[in-house]
């Protein structure tokens, strides 16, 4: 078994501490800090999840199918998954209720609990609601394209103007339609051809009724590589065709077309592409989502990973949420990224260190085969969470882009989550949800 440096394990061993702290009857809190975020956060909880099963800690996994419970339990009659439940009063939040990646992350919470436990009979008897966070999902792309519209900061990044046909959450959509899919066959292959719950027949008991339409997730993932990547080496005819495919699928073409000559080629997926408009930055998260579940093919995948090393996203610490970070002038700029002093250049979602981010990068170098970059990225990860504004190993929220100090709230379940499966992933060379997701 290879032998990490001592740090490496002393931070497993602290970060397990943190979950612990952030169990409750009702699921993950966000944080182990009560004035810092004591709700069961849709998206934090599952991300938490996918390092905390891992742990083989019965009570981590309790927690975890517990917050999958909370947020089912609140979902709205269209099918909407609220974006955090407080488990002492059950009020779920308004700010920003309409976050996306809420029903995107409960999809798939759902299906890493069903690979890591086997457990159908808790699958049969919450498909409905499965069923109704895809739906409302479909309604999300207003145009039929196949893709996602996402209003401006509707998702975790909820203080940065993304928007529109939005990286993050379509490569996470085309992920969530692979899984139900995949979630489905389970159940046939069990012996159930079509069930049903509380009597109503399950609209997913056909692989083909699984696609909605016209659309699964190989569409999606098809969808994100014509329109969101951008190669230097398309020809005329060839860059006709391109065109003409985009504007089939009923996606915004005539940015490319009047914009080719400007943006030429990008190491990376753009993180959104709007109504005659683009983002012009990297979105880390989205990026290294796209490497994990196998959107970016080899090509790809190698021109993102190097370009986060060249330009530093996980130094000081990793990993930067957005690279180059998004000053005044910018089309992007936002005059509410003033709001608290918060998303100023280099903090917060504007350049700023998210460790959670962090352990899905080394996670990525995992996925690449890339063991000495992932195990070294898995120290500087350790020495990230041990620093603190009162005390060593805070797991904070967010640090400085440029200083490395931590800024944000201290205990994060997420932060501890996301350590603990950069830990296995590095430990096994495996990458549980994201391997089956990639096949």
């Amino acid at each position: 078994m290879q032998r990490f440096d001592p740090l490496i394990e002393e931070a497993y061993g602290h970060a397990l501490e943190i979950l612990r702290r952030c169990v409750t009857p009702h699921g993950f809190r966000a944080s182990g800090l009560l004035p810092g975020y004591p709700q069961v956060w849709a998206r934090d909880s599952m991300i938490t999840g996918l390092g905390a099963v891992l742990s083989g800690e019965a009570e981590l996994l309790a927690a975890f199918r517990a917050s999958l419970d909370t947020l089912g339990s609140h979902q709205s009659e269209l099918g909407l998954i609220p974006l955090n439940v407080h488990p002492e009063t059950g009020e779920c939040s308004t700010e920003n209720a309409g976050a996306v990646d809420a029903n995107l992350w409960f999809i798939l919470g759902h299906y890493y609990h069903t690979l890591r436990t086997g457990d159908l009979a808790y699958l049969r008897a919450n498909w409905r609601r499965l069923e109704l966070a895809t739906l409302w999902l479909r309604y999300q792309d207003m145009n039929d394209c196949g893709l996602l519209e996402v209003p401006e900061a509707g998702d975790w990044m909820d203080l940065l103007a993304v928007r529109y046909n939005v990286l993050y959450d379509n490569v996470l959509y085309g992920a969530a339609l692979k899984a139900m899919d995949a979630m489905a066959q389970a159940c046939r292959e069990s012996g159930d051809q079509a069930f049903a719950v509380s009597g109503q027949p399950a609209l997913g008991a056909t692989s083909e009724d699984l696609r909605l339409g016209d659309h699964c997730g190989a569409d999606v993932f098809e969808r994100i590589n014509l329109l969101m990547w951008i190669d230097r080496c398309w020809v005329p005819a060839h860059f006709a065709e391109h065109l003409e495919r985009l504007e089939a699928m009923r996606l915004e073409w005539y940015m490319l077309y009047h914009n080719v000559g400007t943006i030429s080629s990008r190491p990376f997926y753009l993180p959104y592409v709007a109504f005659r408009e683009f983002g012009d930055y990297c979105d880390t998260l989205g990026n290294l989502l796209a490497v994990l579940t196998g959107l970016a093919d080899e090509h790809r995948a190698d021109h993102i990973m190097r370009y986060l090393y060249q330009v530093g996203m996980a130094h000081p610490a990793p990993s930067k949420a957005i690279y180059p970070p998004i000053y005044p002038g910018n089309p992007d700029w936002r005059e509410y990224y003033r709001s608290r002093n918060l998303n100023l250049p280099h903090q917060y979602h504007n350049g700023g260190i998210w460790p959670f981010v962090g352990g899905f990068h080394v996670a990525a170098l995992v996925r690449m085969g890339w063991m000495t970059e992932a195990t070294n990225l898995l120290g500087d990860l350790a020495a990230a969470n041990r620093l603190g504004v009162h005390e060593e190993w805070e797991f904070n929220e967010w640090l400085h882009g440029e200083s490395g100090h931590p800024m944000g709230y201290p205990f994060q379940a997420w932060s501890a989550g996301m350590y603990i499966y950069a830990y296995h992933a590095v430990r096994s060379g495996e990458i549980p949800l994201f391997d089956e997701l990639a096949k």
